[in-house]
């Protein structure tokens, strides 16, 4: 029983990169509740895209596949999960997870019903037994809990006190959760109210898994988010402490702007340190940007318009190189020899095209004559129309000295276009299995992308401290929007990856052979 209940409430945690084999994580977690939330008079938005039948559903289905992925191979635990997990969330919640041998001892607070309050210690009680505890009863600060110790070491705790579940592993989390029903006899409640943010999240960055750390600029320190409701918009900002001071000579922005035009669905700026968000495609078309900056956006008239340009030292050379690299790339016994299409390359213009290839047409070129040294690629022609990217949209962001990325989108219309892009290596691969259209994310998807507006993202770097800030509908981008429903949606889930598994292969039974008939005599 311990292992199931280490395992759902670090499950979360451990899915988001933040267990790892390097280092324990320390987190601390508070969320307001989705039901307190959506009763507000600001939350709009968030009300209707939380109350879609599709939204209801899709939560349904990661429920049961969590249940399904604590559960094993016992019926009666996954069954037991099913019915307690989707209590998580509704109500206001606190999460606690800090270092100890072995697993991290957790602690998990949250406002409950009395009547699902005594579901979830009754249960535990009888799983405690299943698993070789024999639950001792406890009583602190006039409440009644209980207490097991497994044979293994471990220890488990867990009580209801006036409206709040309180469990947890770990001696020191039964020291924490022994405070917090001492705080609820005096107060009402665990902790004091916090008043400013719907949520916040501290995460001891030193426990992020290579792949994160490695796509920042230097060591982190310490990571904290922060969101708050208000006039229907979330308001977010992470803050990133590193152990030394982050480079802060970021270049005067060089903006293609007649290579960048209307009419635009989203709009992207980095340089300097923020060039790190632009270093997987520079790194997929090996290109090196000859000032410091990357430009991305998309056009509103079709879902596949998207498209990027960087400034390279000779455009001509840096797409023949761009051109050997993909035709090596596609050679019999490279890692893209069985991609789609036909790659080719104008040296006249100077571009590179990839053909015969399903709702795409992936090019790089030059950009506008007026902007010298840009090259351009996108999956999907331009809109023919020639009218420059608003200077209102640049005004928003080139006079911020210390500004090193900045994102404006309309998200809705962006979440179409990213679920499209995110398949679209598996359309050039001809990978099928990739290829996601008949699920329960993709009906979310669909039934979102017309409730949510404009987002504006921008990162400042100030010493050794990065600042990221938000303004959108659900706190969220499009992109990581889609990046997170594919998760959730994959059967593999809550596995960290986002690769589908292969399709089974169907088993064909052979036909009967008909008898042979007989020829007619004559």
């Amino acid at each position: 029983m311990k292992r199931v209940l280490s395992a759902s409430l670090t499950t979360t945690v451990a899915a988001l990169g933040l267990v790892c084999a390097q280092a324990e994580p320390v987190l601390k977690a508070h969320f307001a509740g989705i039901d307190n939330l959506t009763k507000r008079e600001d939350a709009k938005t968030l009300r209707t895209v939380w109350q879609l039948k599709q939204t209801q559903a899709f939560r349904k289905e990661a429920l049961d596949k969590l249940a399904r992925r604590l559960g094993g191979d016992n019926a009666e635990r996954e069954a037991t999960l099913r019915e307690l997990l989707p209590d998580l969330g509704h109500g206001e919640l606190f999460l606690g997870i800090a270092p100890a041998e072995g697993r991290p001892d957790v602690a998990l607070i949250t406002a409950i019903g009395e009547t699902r309050g005594g579901l979830w210690t009754q249960t535990l009680r009888r799983l405690a037994k299943q698993r070789g505890g024999e639950p001792v009863e406890k009583t602190v600060a006039g409440y009644t809990g209980w207490r097991v110790d497994f044979d293994n070491g471990r220890t488990l705790g867990f009580g209801y006190a006036d409206g709040w579940l309180l469990l947890g592993t770990g001696q020191e989390t039964l020291n924490y959760l022994k405070k917090a029903a001492e705080r609820i006899a005096d107060t009402g409640r665990p902790f004091p109210a916090d008043r400013e943010n719907d949520l916040s999240l501290t995460v001891d960055a030193r426990a992020l898994p290579g792949a994160i750390r490695d796509r920042l600029p230097s060591a982190p320190n310490t990571i904290r988010i922060t969101l708050h409701l208000k006039k229907d918009n979330f308001y977010s900002k992470v803050v990133v402490d590193f152990d030394e001071p982050l480079p802060a000579d970021a270049p005067d922005w060089e903006i293609p702007t007649r290579t960048i035009t209307e009419p635009l669905a989203s709009f992207t700026a980095a340089r300097g340190a923020g060039l790190l968000a632009a270093r997987p495609v520079l790194r997929l078309l090996g290109l090196d940007t000859a000032n410091s900056q990357f430009y991305a956006w998309s056009q509103a008239r079709t879902k596949f318009q998207s498209f990027f340009s960087v400034k390279v030292d000779g455009p001509k050379e840096a797409i023949a190189g761009l051109a050997k690299r993909v035709g090596d790339f596609r050679k019999p016994g490279g890692r893209g020899e069985k991609f789609i299409g036909q790659i080719e390359h104008d040296t006249k213009k100077p571009a590179i095209t990839w053909g015969n290839v399903p709702l795409f047409a992936p090019y790089v070129t030059v950009g506008n004559s007026d902007d010298k040294g840009y090259i351009v690629g996108g999956v999907f022609p331009p809109d023919p129309i020639k009218k420059p990217i608003p200077k209102e949209m640049l005004d928003e962001f080139t006079g911020k000295d210390n500004l090193v990325y900045y994102n404006w989108e309309i998200t809705g219309q962006r979440l179409e276009k990213w679920n499209l892009l995110i398949q679209f290596a598996a359309i050039l691969s001809d990978r099928r299995e990739q290829l996601v259209n008949n699920t329960k994310g993709i009906a979310f998807l669909t039934a979102l992308r017309p409730k949510l507006g404009n987002s504006i993202t921008d990162a400042t770097i100030d010493g050794n401290r990065l600042t990221i800030t938000r303004k959108s509908h659900l706190g969220l981008s499009a992109l990581e929007i889609a990046l997170l429903t594919r998760w959730i949606d994959n059967p593999r889930f809550p596995a960290p990856t986002l690769e589908w598994p292969p399709a089974a292969e169907k088993k064909r039974t052979p036909k009967p052979k008909k008898p042979k008939k007989s020829a007619d005599k004559k």
